[in-house]
């Protein structure tokens, strides 16, 4: 015995009260248990990352500076992180940008080589390229989620995703 052999009409096709029952439904899960702000947008992001084919960076070194951890303070902005892979090792230095609610990225490559620099954000992308010393910039990038891709030898390499 099933379900729908002890509720009548359980089978019938679902009518125009069955739909303003489920309208209803909806509306108040909206109001209950809203999605929260940004998880379609980050979702989306972290999905199209993990589809990549690349290679991963390891997140090495995520430093603040001495004092600004546990202080009543407010923090410093700048702070580097190191992200290491077998052939490449990518850092950078994050300060605040020119505009409001944006940031600086300094970076440098080891070996230091002229490549292309990609940071990947769920609005769209930066591109830079590297300078003969392996250093670049992008100015005045918005704050959030963004990953670094680096193309070496025509094999993508990817930072993790971090919060600029």
């Amino acid at each position: 015995m099933t379900y729908s052999d002890d509720v009548p009409g359980a089978d019938d096709p679902l009518d125009a009260s069955d739909a303003a029952l489920l309208a209803r439904v909806a509306e108040l899960d909206d109001r209950v248990d809203p999605v929260p702000e940004g998880l379609v947008e980050r979702s989306r992001f972290a999905m199209t990352l993990a589809g990549l084919e690349s290679e991963v960076m390891e997140l090495m070194v995520l430093e603040a500076p001495a004092g600004t951890v546990r202080s009543d303070a407010p923090p410093l902005e700048t702070r580097t992180i190191t992200f290491t892979h077998e052939r490449l090792t990518v850092m950078i230095a994050l300060s605040p940008g020119d505009a409001p609610r944006t940031v600086r990225v300094d970076g440098w490559l080891a070996p230091a080589e002229t490549l292309t620099i990609v940071l990947r954000r769920p609005d769209g992308d930066h591109t830079t390229t590297a300078d003969d010393d392996g250093r670049f910039v992008l100015e005045d990038v918005p704050r959030g989620l963004a990953s670094l891709l680096v193309e070496q030898d025509d094999v993508p390499i990817t930072t993790p995703v971090i919060e600029l």
